[in-house]
């Protein structure tokens, strides 16, 4: 999902596997700062460690992320964010004059259990005034313990049972920080209707090879997707759900190559399942558009798959902006960690740390968990990623322009393809970098 040019002059460490664990912040250049960080003093109610009415106490923040295992690739994108917001937000002056100090749980099994276990020591044993992550399971399981406690939970998981869980319970404190799963195959086909509309792509049949996980997150895409090809006249070929980690797709992609389709769509969004795949593919490839899900958006897509990615088509529903406020933060992530950027979660929760900032200080109290909630419901924050703006029922964020014509309060819906070896922009309106091509097999 991002460049990977050789980096010039000295290389700043790496962190380690123990510094992610510890949640040891990386030294970066100054960057953007969240309005109103500072100039409040903190009343705490249930003791942010050492801090007293004058301030000069810190204040714990989690991060959820599976900084080990098969998903570690996005964990660490997401530390390495919150890390960078924290250093801006603590030179800033920090959160009504109190340190902030990032708490790093670890969920690399992915396991309902380890979630759970992970919210409890966050909320029990490390007093957090707040936590974020990129992942949460698909039951919603562990947001109980959020919520009995009131401690603002952020996440990313991009999934419609997370928003369903919250509004049936009427939780207040947890917010979707970006639109849901259902938004991914609708905005496709919009898009896809287009390039056929325009001309710029005539499929060779109305046919379509689905690929799902087994998991229902990419379960539901693929089933809006599925419906809204046969709503439009397209035949489906072939469905099949795997289980991630999957890396030999000969199976599939002999199954595909007997009956080539127009359409490719894999909705499993690990990176490497997903280089694997168009790796495969690349070596006999079908006159077929392949569409990936999320995975490329990690940096390490584009070094396994090379130049087999070139016409890789994928979205994101929560992704760094290629504008000014978005490439000052790649280029500052670059000088800190000597790595490009991802073009999703990092960004996402830099965002998010900052977001939660903004609204702790102007709740004048970081452990008035009500206060500090209802700040955030009447935030319309802007990110590197886009504007946070959440619908006031399902406290989620609105996608763009799927939903709202207004960018200033809605959060993009960006579409990507790989041209070159780079990663271009081709969707929405005004944020584009490109435009689409047909891929080389094409």
């Amino acid at each position: 999902m991002s460049e990977h040019n050789p980096v010039t002059g000295p290389r700043k460490p790496r962190v380690t596997r123990r510094d992610l664990m510890r949640g040891i912040g990386v030294a970066g250049a100054a960057g953007l700062v969240a309005g109103g960080a500072g100039g409040f003093f903190l009343s705490p109610r249930r003791g942010a460690t050492g801090a007293s009415t004058g301030g000069g106490g810190t204040i714990p923040f989690g991060i959820v992320a599976p900084v080990t295992g098969p998903y570690s690739g996005d964990g660490q994108e997401m530390v390495r964010g919150a890390e960078l917001a924290i250093e801006d937000i603590n030179a800033a002056g920090g959160v009504l004059g109190n340190t902030v100090e990032l708490v790093v749980g670890d969920v690399g099994d992915q396991s309902p259990e380890n979630f759970i276990q992970v919210a409890e020591r966050l909320v029990s044993r490390q007093n957090v005034a707040a936590a974020s992550g990129g992942y949460t399971t698909a039951t919603s399981v562990e947001f109980d313990t959020y919520a009995q406690a009131g401690v603002p939970l952020f996440h990313t998981n991009t999934l419609q049972a997370n928003t369903d869980f919250v509004v049936e319970r009427g939780l207040t404190n947890v917010f979707q920080c970006c639109p849901t799963e259902i938004w991914y195959a609708s905005g496709f086909l919009q898009l896809m209707q287009g390039w056929i509309d325009e001309g710029v792509w005539t499929p060779s049949s109305q046919t379509a090879a689905v690929i799902s996980s087994n998991d229902a997150y990419s379960i539901s895409i693929a089933t809006v997707l599925q419906d809204g090809l046969r709503e439009i006249g397209w035949d489906i070929t072939m469905y099949e759900e795997v289980s991630v980690p999957y890396v030999d797709w000969g199976p599939q992609l002999s199954k595909i190559r007997n009956n080539p389709p127009g359409l490719i769509f894999v909705t499993d969004y690990l990176a490497g399942d997903l280089a694997s795949f168009a790796k495969q593919f690349a070596t006999a490839p079908t006159p077929s558009l392949l569409y990936q899900q999320y995975g490329p958006s990690v940096p390490e897509y584009l070094e396994l798959a090379g130049d087999a990615a070139n016409g890789v088509i994928w979205s994101t529903t929560i992704g760094t902006l290629p504008d000014t406020i978005g490439t000052d933060f790649r280029a500052r992530y670059l000088e800190a960690y000597g790595s490009e950027a991802g073009l999703s979660q990092s960004g996402a929760q830099y965002d998010i740390v900052r977001l939660w900032a903004q609204a702790a200080s102007r709740a004048g109290d970081a452990y008035d968990f009500e206060r500090v909630a209802e700040a955030v419901r009447q935030s319309t924050f802007r990110g590197v990623v886009g504007t946070y703006h959440f619908d006031p029922t399902e406290r989620t964020a609105i996608p763009y322009p799927d939903a709202t014509n207004d960018p200033s309060l809605g959060m993009p819906h960006l579409t990507y393809q790989i041209q070159g070896g780079e990663q271009q922009l081709i969707s929405p309106s005004p944020y584009e970098t490109g435009e689409f091509q047909l891929p080389p097999w094409l």
